[in-house]
């Protein structure tokens, strides 16, 4: 009986531990993610932050419209997983690559205006560290400490200025 216990409370606070760790990245892109609001640019709802691990891709979608321009910024725990973010905006309906930062040195914002509303994805993927790779292999375990840590994308949004005479 005794072990049962054990067992369970030692499961219990596992769980209890990966729940804080994912309520602490909640608000992670609004506290660490550079904003831009003195130049026009509001927050976006479809801001969000996420726990990943090194070596993990994760997408989301929204819908971005015509007559908006968008700043997407994307900002990381860089003690766990280091200043090295790969993102990608596709098409939802084609899968036509809009955007990758890799053409541009995985620079962590991109600005643009939209010419055509569309639903797109964004990707955001986290390179495995070469040192680690292949280190949980005989074992099957990693380290939470050193894999994991928190992702934010702020997406902030204004309407396009009206350019000419």
């Amino acid at each position: 009986m005794k072990k049962n216990v054990s067992i369970l409370v030692v499961l219990l606070l596992g769980l209890s531990l990966n729940v804080l760790a994912q309520n602490n990245c909640l608000n992670f892109h609004k506290q660490k993610c550079q904003a831009l609001a003195s130049s026009g640019y509001v927050m976006s709802n479809d801001s969000r932050s996420a726990m990943m691990r090194k070596g993990q891709t994760s997408e989301f979608r929204i819908t971005i419209y015509q007559g908006k321009d968008y700043r997407i910024s994307v900002c990381t725990d860089e003690l766990s997983l280091g200043n090295t973010v790969h993102i990608r905006l596709v098409d939802y309906d084609t899968n036509e690559a809009l955007y990758d930062n890799k053409d541009k040195n995985y620079v962590k914002d991109y600005e643009f205006t939209v010419i055509q509303t569309r639903t797109i994805k964004i990707v955001i993927d986290v390179p495995e560290d070469p040192t680690q790779k292949g280190s949980g292999a005989s074992t099957g375990l990693i380290s939470k400490s050193i894999n994991q840590g928190c992702v934010g994308v702020l997406i902030e949004e204004m309407s396009t200025p009206k350019t000419g005479f």
